[in-house]
């Protein structure tokens, strides 16, 4: 692995980056620290263009909590969260090892099977986890009823020693927080869903026991329970159930198996398990009946086999990591005594060059000296002294003083940036901004590194102020593309307050800009279908809100709704009706959909 560049992000050192989300980067990172102390780490920072977004950032706070929590043997640690360099991040375990869904994609390449055993002992790590954050409470003892709501083949890692580890609890939520998932908005990757949670209604963990159901169905199967690529069909699948009975796919598993499934997988969550520990505890009865004994040893030398290619390398990566590290900070000392900067090596060849011949013994050298005198005393003569001596000596002193100008004018930006950086966590958006064109205005070097915090600073005052003063916070956003223009949140922005201003062409611009840079915001998209509607371009608006419906996002049933309206003005009929029928699927709820598909009867 080539590395990236290493870059300082608090106490910490980032090398390469693991993921990128549309909320947050994971970097592979380093915590190193006294005496040649260092640790491997992963660091999920938020990207610096979603600081200003309370919402975004009050969720990612609301994980950090939550993950800090919960302290189990099959769940993630957390090791550290906090706001550095103006950015939130949560820094958590660094693990060795692959998620279930690049195992399954190894398995078909190499054609090894997963055994029976290994998806069994998998699926009981998997319910412990879940048991565990099903059932934590808090300090009062007061339960959290935390539900993942996002078990699939991404969020399980096994690690190379054969560990089970849950990941990512980003939109898990606990009972009685402020972000928690309304009844009706749709979260998680739909393939793994319950059907409750399909439907948009009120879930509890049994949720999270019918997509570990799912995760040992398709182990023990090796196909997907819920397949197909249109979206809103898969989604109609999951609502009611609809699967392959594992019967007809694999016929000849124990009696046990087919049990745990048809329990952990029926439709009515009153049917289920209630608890994963109940499903942990058939699991375990199964293996003991027909003699199973999987353990981590196995499934360790069964990954081994798997990724024997894959892990020398990730080995050599470690090592490349080891063997670069930014050098420690240099620290500030407090200014020194002028007579200190005289070394010993300066005083001798002082001296020398002040030698004189000796009356006495022709051919010797003498000195004025008659002892070793001290360095206050030569730092006088250094200035003292006259001709030659004192000019070379007046010269070290003048770039002396220059280079210590230089170095307060350096230590002053930096001073600056600091505090500017700790009123941008502050929110202080204009005085943060004002601070980091100051900067530019000294140095326009420090131009290029200014530029991202200044584009989120006007970003973050412009949105502060759009209520009061829609004609300046939009200047601020001109203002804040100009300096970064491939911001895609801030030329959605932008075009929010070009149309409510009325400037329609210049909002369909930037929503334009917004989505070319982010082809996965369904907002931009979603806002430039509403536009080319208002202006009668039922096209363009018709392949704007199918992207929209492509991404599925939490309003999928209004954008639905929206694209069988923009097709009925282009006599689409059929599509218009198909469209309003899914909505109604995605929300049953939705009386302006049901209305509207009752009078096209």
């Amino acid at each position: 692995m080539a590395l990236s560049q290493i870059t300082r992000f608090g106490k910490y050192q980032t090398f390469d980056i693991l993921a990128q989300g549309g909320m947050a980067t994971l970097y592979r990172g380093k915590n190193t620290g006294e005496k040649g102390f260092e640790k491997l780490v992963a660091i999920k920072k938020i990207h610096p263009h979603l600081a200003s977004e309370e919402d975004l950032i009050t969720s990612f706070i609301d994980e950090a909590k939550l993950a800090a929590l919960l302290q189990h043997e099959n769940i993630v640690t957390i090791y550290d969260f906090g706001n550095m360099d103006g950015s939130y991040c949560i820094v958590m375990e660094y693990l060795f090892g692959k998620d279930l869904s690049r195992i399954s994609e190894k398995i078909r390449k190499k054609d090894l099977p997963l055994s029976l055993e290994h998806a069994l002992y998998i699926t009981s790590r998997v319910c412990a986890g879940l048991d565990y954050a099903h059932k934590l409470k808090d300090l009062n003892g007061n339960p959290l009823n935390i539900i993942h709501r996002d078990i699939s083949p991404h969020n399980i890692l096994i690690t190379y020693d054969g560990n089970v580890k849950i990941v990512d609890f980003g939109i898990a939520k606990a009972a009685g927080t402020c972000t928690m998932t309304q009844t009706g908005i749709i979260k998680g990757k739909i393939a793994y869903m319950s059907p409750e949670q399909a439907q948009g209604k009120h879930i509890d963990l049994r949720s999270d026991i019918f997509a570990t159901g799912i995760l040992l169905y398709e182990m023990v199967t090796g196909q997907r329970m819920f397949d197909g690529t249109d979206t809103l069909a898969v989604l109609h699948k999951v609502s009611v159930a609809d699967f392959e009975p594992i019967e007809n796919i694999v016929n000849n598993l124990p009696p046990e198996v087919y049990k745990i499934l048809d329990k952990a997988l029926a439709r009515d969550p009153d049917q289920r398990y209630q608890t994963d520990d109940e499903m942990l505890t058939a699991i375990e009865y199964c293996m003991h009946k027909n003699s199973l004994r999987p353990n981590a040893r196995g499934l360790k030398q069964y990954m081994k086999m798997l990724f024997e290619d894959v892990i020398a390398v990730e080995e050599q990566d470690v090592r490349n990591i080891a063997d670069k590290s930014l050098p420690n900070a240099i620290k500030k000392e407090a200014p020194k005594d002028p007579a200190s900067i005289i070394t010993d090596e300066d005083a001798t060849r002082f001296l020398q060059g002040s030698a004189i011949a000796s009356p006495s013994k022709p051919g010797t050298a003498h000195t004025f000296f008659s002892k070793r005198p001290s360095r206050k005393t030569l730092l006088r003569l250094f200035y003292g002294a006259a001709g030659l001596v004192a000019m070379a000596i007046v010269a070290g002193g003048v770039l002396f003083l220059q280079k210590k100008s230089s170095m307060e004018a350096i230590e002053n930006i930096e001073t600056m940036h600091t505090q500017a950086m700790v009123l941008l966590k502050n929110k202080d958006f204009a005085e943060a901004a004002n601070i980091f064109k100051q900067i530019i205005a000294r140095d326009r070097s420090m131009t290029s590194k200014m530029a991202g915090p200044l584009a989120q600073a006007l970003q973050g005052q412009a949105l502060k102020i759009s209520k009061e003063d829609m004609k300046k916070a939009r200047s601020l956003l001109l203002e804040s593309v100009d300096i970064d223009p491939g911001n895609a949140q801030c030329f959605f922005h932008l075009g929010v307050l070009h149309a409510k201003l009325g400037s329609y062409p210049d909002a369909i611009e930037a929503y334009e800009k917004s989505s070319k840079l982010n082809p996965d915001f369904s907002d931009s998209f979603f806002n430039l279908a509403y536009l080319y509607a208002l202006n009668k371009n039922y096209a363009g608006a018709e392949a704007a809100y199918s992207r929209v419906v492509e991404l599925a996002p939490q309003y999928l049933d209004e954008a639905l709704f929206n694209l069988a309206i923009v097709q009925d003005k282009q006599g689409k009929r059929d599509a218009c009706r198909d469209n309003i029928q899914r909505a109604l699927i995605v929300n049953p709820n939705n009386e302006t959909a049901r209305g509207y598909l009752s009078k096209m009867n």
